[in-house]
């Protein structure tokens, strides 16, 4: 009887396992998607996001809607409305995967524009890209889509700072700022250095500065 529930219960763990669902995260001013599970990183990707003029929305969402070779109707901001076939020509690329009402993502044909706050609000990827991401997520999967201008990578020398454009100018960069989200790795790290403030970024550049070792004895 033991054998037979502790089956049961293996049985329940690696199917609801196996039917967990990932989530895209995107942080605009990194011009970066990821496609995670859980705490867990699946994959990332290099995008565009809109202009600061024409943002992309910040929030929580759900993809409800997918379509392979989409053809693109121009909005009104357009003079010719002539609908744009799927093809290589068409500035949704090979895919659309819409998150929000008229905001999507997509592929691209002006692929030089990724890693650039260009598009009218839209994310655009690589056309590979995002057909690997169509394939990867679902109607229903969240979409999480965030502003943050400093972030903490972990590596195998330290702690690192990385500090990105404000695009859009939300005034997210401050010394205080940086000290609210350091703190969670001060007990891990020793702090060797901090940035200067104020701190210049170029928009198409991100600031990064080890600013911390590990304490020894302490895992990460």
């Amino acid at each position: 009887m033991k054998k037979m529930v502790s089956a049961l219960i293996l049985l329940v763990f690696l199917s609801s396992t196996a039917l967990a669902k990932p989530e895209v995260i995107l942080n605009i001013p990194e011009y970066t998607l990821r496609l995670m599970d859980g705490t867990t990183l699946l994959k990332e990707y290099e995008v565009a996001v809109g202009t600061a003029i024409e943002q992309t929305p910040v929030g929580n969402f759900a993809v409800f809607f997918k379509e392979k070779n989409p053809t693109w109707h121009p909005a009104s901001g357009f003079e010719d409305k002539t609908p744009v076939p799927p093809g290589p020509d068409n500035p949704l690329g090979s895919r659309w995967i819409e998150f929000a009402p008229a905001f999507g993502i997509h592929g691209t044909h002006k692929v030089w524009t990724v890693d650039y706050p260009i598009s009218g609000g839209c994310v655009r990827m690589y056309n590979p890209d995002v057909e690997e991401l169509y394939d990867r997520v679902e109607i229903g999967t969240i979409v999480r889509v965030v502003y943050e201008t400093i972030t903490f990578a972990e590596k195998s020398d330290g702690l690192y700072v990385r500090i990105f454009a404000d695009i859009y100018e939300k005034g997210a960069t401050s010394r205080d700022k940086y000290r609210t989200l350091l703190a969670p790795f001060q007990g891990r790290y020793k702090i060797i250095a901090e940035p200067a403030w104020p701190v210049k970024v170029d928009f198409a550049q991100p600031y990064e500065l080890k600013i911390g070792v590990a304490k020894p004895g302490i895992a990460k």
